[in-house]
């Protein structure tokens, strides 16, 4: 499962023109990535696999998958628009960092079983009031 779709990586990452002639299944594979490393940094808080999420993880998955696949078409530092993509990725590295410790709290959900307030379990065996 990834975290962020085709369309958020255009909206949030890239515009599709700096990625024209990339395969799809590349840049799948690159959200698909990104989506991994996000993993690495959520386990520490949640239990995986997530089953719902904001719109801050989905960015920030995009940024990092928006780096990688300029990293493998060519980056360049020196050029303004590549300098911006790279902060963006080390905002997103930096914000999963913070979700890990807890600093940040975005709205995830996670496969933990929910128990709800105020239940009850039933004894297993007849009690015996004397």
């Amino acid at each position: 499962m990834t975290y962020a779709t085709l369309d958020d990586l255009f909206r949030l990452g890239l515009p599709e023109g700096a990625l024209r002639g990339v395969p799809t299944a590349t840049l799948e594979d690159a959200l698909e990535a990104a989506s991994r490393l996000a993993d690495s940094y959520l386990r520490a808080r949640y239990t995986l696999p997530l089953t719902s999420w904001d719109e801050a993880l989905t960015r920030a998955v995009a940024a990092i998958a928006a780096y990688d696949l300029l990293a493998v078409r060519g980056y360049d530092p020196t050029r303004g628009a590549d300098e911006v993509v790279r902060l963006r990725y080390e905002d997103a590295i930096r914000w999963l960092e913070r979700v890990a410790s807890g600093a940040v709290s975005p709205d995830i959900r996670d496969s933990t079983p929910e128990t709800r307030e105020g239940s009850f379990s039933a004894a297993t065996s007849p009690r015996r009031w004397s």
